[in-house]
């Protein structure tokens, strides 16, 4: 038997052991270890999404839901819009959105705001199928009358075909 270039007999297949997998550590474990080092991420992730659901709902509709924290890093805080419209909307809210921030606690050092437009990644959703194209009765009947002033044969018969198409349809 030829496997990848090596010349193996059936027997020296079934004679080779079959070593199994150890179990390993599953990832939740892997995660909650706390020499990982990404202990210190995972709580900045949940303290910028507890923060986002503050701002969202202090900022209101129609703002809020379009309006999401991103970071904080020093004294600066990165916000974005999901569209340059409510970018534009956001930025005439700077000083709200500071002082929301800065009464948080922990957040009472940060001094400013940028703002950043962000469109929301959505999933293309299916498609409407194409529309067919249609041939209006006029249209038949131009395209029979050309196909009788036509030399080449296999052209005019293309023509034909079309106008009959277009002229049962309507």
């Amino acid at each position: 038997m030829n496997y990848n270039g090596f010349l193996f007999q059936s027997e020296d297949i079934r004679a080779m052991p079959v070593r199994k997998r150890s179990p390993g550590k599953s990832l939740a474990s892997i995660l909650a270890a706390a020499d990982n080092g990404l202990q210190a991420l995972f709580a900045h992730a949940h303290r910028l999404q507890t923060l986002n659901r503050i701002l969202r709902g202090a900022l209101g509709e129609p703002l809020g839901p379009h309006v999401s924290l991103c970071n904080i890093r020093t004294d600066t805080a990165i916000v974005t819009a999901d569209s340059p419209v409510w970018l534009t909307q956001l930025r005439y809210q700077a000083p709200t959105v500071l002082h929301i921030l800065q009464s948080q606690p922990g957040l009472e050092s940060l001094r400013k705001v940028r703002f950043k437009a962000q469109p929301a990644r959505e999933p293309a959703g299916p498609t409407s199928p194409p529309r067919r194209a249609s041939l209006s009765p006029s249209g038949a009947e131009t395209l029979g009358s050309a196909a009788e002033g036509i030399q080449d044969p296999e052209l005019a018969e293309a023509l034909r075909r079309l106008a009959l198409n277009g002229s049962t349809k309507a």
